[in-house]
């Protein structure tokens, strides 16, 4: 896979391609926009943070209150894992 430089610019369906099949990321939601970005998230139990495991392109691959789960489910999927602040 050949990364681009920094100076690259992107349009928005390169970089939802960018990366398809092979990376994946993960970020920390609080509890309170979890329930607002994903509503089947008030079935997950009392954590407080929850943690998100997405494809290069923005589909959602897991939803979890257990941050290792993510590498877990990245492993099965086949994908590097990056984050995203």
């Amino acid at each position: 896979m050949k990364f681009p430089s920094a100076a690259t610019a992107f349009e928005t369906d390169q970089l939802a391609a960018f990366g398809a099949g092979h990376l994946g990321y993960f970020r920390a939601f609080d509890r309170e926009e979890a329930l607002r970005q994903f509503p089947d998230a008030e079935r997950l139990e009392s954590a407080e943070k929850l943690w998100a495991l997405f494809r290069a392109d923005g589909t959602l691959l897991l939803l979890t209150e257990n941050r290792t789960s993510i590498f877990f489910k990245a492993m099965e999927e086949d994908l590097k894992t990056v984050t995203l602040h």
